[in-house]
């Protein structure tokens, strides 16, 4: 287990207390809700929500909704360990390791947190989800600030052939 995984857990339950994320937690599902056309919606949580700092290493965190039954490709982070958390639907993780694809279920509501709500993706590792019947609303965060996340892509169906771009410079999210 992800000694991380841990201290992560105190702060979003701190954040849900904070009138100010369950805001943006509204903001970004209305964007979604606007663009039926979009697969989801996100953007990276101002700094100070975490008045009481985060663990360390971890620099930055966002705040995403998928729309239900959504497929989403392969990507990584290449300069970045994600670590996930489900806040509210369900979603199905995989992640390429050891030359397979090993699946993961994501739930917010659960009787083991910490074990069925939370993934941990270590740098450059591939990963791609799937969305459950109803929209699944994350929150991940990264071992680099939001400016300088990037995330890289394969270009058709193979992994050893990429596009990379920064994430926070993508507006198609909105």
């Amino acid at each position: 287990m992800d000694p991380v995984l841990s201290a992560l857990s105190f702060t979003v339950a701190r954040l849900q207390a904070d009138e100010r994320f369950v805001f943006i937690q509204r903001r970004v599902a209305a964007a979604l809700e606007r663009d039926s056309s979009a697969p989801q919606a996100w953007e990276p949580l101002p700094p100070e929500l975490f008045e009481s700092g985060l663990p360390d290493g971890v620099r930055s965190c966002w705040i995403f909704r998928l729309r239900a039954g959504g497929t989403f490709g392969a990507e990584r982070h290449p300069n970045s360990h994600q670590r996930s958390v489900a806040l509210g639907g369900t979603a199905t993780f995989e992640v390429f390791d050891g030359g397979a694809w090993v699946e993961k279920q994501l739930r917010a509501e659960t009787l083991e947190p910490l074990r069925d709500s939370w993934i941990s993706i270590p740098p450059a590792q591939w990963h791609r989800i799937r969305i459950g019947p109803t929209d699944f609303t994350s929150c991940s965060f990264h071992t680099v600030r939001a400016e300088e996340l990037l995330e890289e892509t394969p270009v058709g169906d193979d992994l050893a052939v990429t596009h990379k771009r920064l994430y926070a410079g993508d507006t198609s999210h909105r």
